[in-house]
């Protein structure tokens, strides 16, 4: 994507264990009992941030909210944004694609046909760039088996073990040259400045994603 673009962010659930009496919190729409993590990364694979803890049946904005909110949370410079997907607003430091038009990988694939407008174009080429954080969570989850079932492990510490896991992930990632994990995934699948402190749908951004998306169709209209 553009210049100022730093990364990727979603959610994804990590199955856990909790007493019946919490069990209808953390309950996620296809009934797993589980915590939504927020994951933020990089273009190179590295989690930039990462929010443990909340419920399964908390919504995927919430969570952001709480996270651009917290003293210590996530931290978006002014004119930088992340890439998301359609659960999240687009607004100031958040770029999510058209709602109502193709949008994942598998949308473009095989003989689906290509862009048919500018919307579809912006999606396409937001989703390949997205598709970062996908992977990321692919190899955490991959690398660590404690993370694809539940453990009998306390909420609170089995948040800290997620947590390891992404600066362990980090390490992995910057010691070795090659990370042979992630050449598997490849084979299957295609001064600190003022920082945002809110998440809202802004006109402006709107405005601008749609300048966006006009000069990407412009483009390849010419070529």
């Amino acid at each position: 994507m553009e210049k100022g673009c730093l990364g990727a962010l979603d959610g994804t659930y990590i199955h856990i264990r909790v007493p019946s009496e919490y069990k209808p919190r953390y309950r996620t729409r296809k009934g797993d009992i589980a915590t939504n993590v927020l994951g933020v990364c990089d273009r190179n694979l590295n989690f930039t941030y990462v929010l443990p803890g909340w419920e399964g049946s908390a919504a995927d904005g919430r969570v952001l909210r709480d996270a651009v909110v917290r003293r210590n949370g996530l931290k978006i410079p002014e004119g930088n944004y992340y890439l998301c997907d359609g659960g999240y607003t687009n607004g100031k430091g958040f770029l999510s694609p058209y709602r109502g038009y193709r949008y994942w990988l598998r949308d473009w694939q095989g003989d689906n046909p290509p862009p048919r407008c500018r919307e579809e174009l912006f999606n396409m080429k937001h989703a390949r760039a997205r598709n970062v954080i996908e992977r990321a969570f692919g190899l955490l989850k991959g690398r660590w088996g404690i993370l694809r079932s539940s453990s009998w492990y306390s909420v609170k510490v089995h948040n800290r073990i997620i947590s390891a896991c992404c600066l362990i992930h980090n390490y992995i990632r910057r010691e070795m040259d090659v990370d042979p994990l992630d050449m598997d995934m490849e084979e299957q699948v295609e001064n600190q400045p003022e920082h945002i402190d809110v998440v809202e749908s802004s006109e402006e951004w709107t405005t601008w994603r749609d300048e966006l998306a006009q000069s990407m169709w412009n483009a390849r209209s010419n070529k």
